[in-house]
């Protein structure tokens, strides 16, 4: 074969770009990110008469992380009463750690880090309510995986106590920015947040709670899902009474590389009423927000397309080398 041939130029470009191709695929394709942030400020629960009370609750704020092939690190919470302050102190693992930006939600120039933020402020009985954040990201560009969690729960057993007969309602203002993307066809990313506010009958809740109450005992509950028109709410409540502009109960995920996701909000009014009033008495308050990212980066495999270019390079190379001798 002729080497200044234009056909044999060309194979030789063939296999010039298909190496390259193949060694962009293997070494620089791969990578995942992934990042979950929910909000919510003034965080309210009301009563139209009487006074609420809570008794027996503790607020847990907690974050953890998982970083493959480094060193996990534990889960961290803070426990306190339902009117104290509990902020858990960032956890972060991986080798970008250092220096992360902690207000930029973007991908990371520094790639290897999983990452969970939790706190708490205020107390949702009074005018103020409560301030909430929780935020799971991560990103890497190496195989393997890497998930955070962070979330803001009551726990024990929480009597939330009604002075007098009266409706219940759940008013806060809440924000949600979900991202997901992959660098690599098969690398995967999942992100989701949640956030569940329910009331329900116990053993010292009054007569009238559990013909109201659902198969698992719930007589009250908001679950954002962004449908005004039902409010989420066990009892059918829905109509002017309730505002849910957009779902805090959501889940976004890609493997592709070409689909990634984003889904991102302002802070916007949320509320919702108990379409009957609830007889006085004690009954018992369930809270929880969480966010949790999970990312996988997987070694990637060259396409077909791929392979052929840099078989029939290889070849016209092989041969214009034969050719040469």
């Amino acid at each position: 074969m002729n080497v200044d041939h234009p056909r044999s130029k060309t194979l030789c470009l063939f296999g010039a770009l298909a190496a390259a191709g193949l060694l962009a695929t293997s070494q620089a394709q791969a990578g995942a990110y992934g990042l979950a942030v929910n909000d919510v400020n003034n965080f309210r629960i009301t009563t139209s008469a009487g006074t609420l009370a809570l008794t027996r609750a503790n607020r847990n704020a907690s974050d953890s992380t998982y970083f493959e092939n480094a060193a996990a690190v534990n889960p961290r919470a803070v426990n306190t009463g339902p009117a104290a302050n509990a902020d858990v102190p960032q956890v972060c693992a991986g080798g970008g750690c250092a220096g992360l930006p902690q207000n930029n939600y973007a991908p990371s120039t520094v790639l290897e880090f999983a990452r969970g933020d939790a706190h708490s402020f205020g107390n949702m009985l009074t005018a103020a309510g409560a301030t909430m954040r929780a935020v799971s990201e991560a990103q890497r560009d190496t195989v393997g995986a890497a998930s955070s969690t962070a979330g803001d729960t009551l726990t024990g057993s929480v009597n939330l106590t009604l002075s007098s007969a009266g409706f219940i309602t759940f008013s806060f203002l809440a924000r949600r920015d979900l991202r997901s993307s992959v660098t690599g066809l098969g690398d995967k990313s999942n992100v989701s947040i949640m956030d569940i506010f329910s009331i329900s009958c116990s053993a010292a809740s009054p007569a009238g709670c559990a013909p109201r109450a659902n198969a698992d005992g719930i007589v009250f509950q908001f679950a954002p899902d962004g449908d005004a028109a039902n409010g989420s709410d066990v009892n059918g409540n829905h109509g002017a009474g309730s505002l849910d502009p957009f779902s805090l109960n959501i889940t976004a995920g890609t493997n592709e590389p070409g689909t990634a996701r984003a889904i991102t909000n302002n802070f916007a009014l949320f509320s919702l009423t108990s379409n009957f009033a609830l007889p006085a008495g004690s009954y018992t308050l369930n809270f929880s927000k969480s966010t949790r990212t999970d990312i996988v980066v997987i070694q990637q495999v060259p396409e077909p397309a791929t392979l052929l270019l840099l078989g029939i390079g290889l070849a016209a190379l092989a041969t214009t080398r034969r050719r040469q001798v």
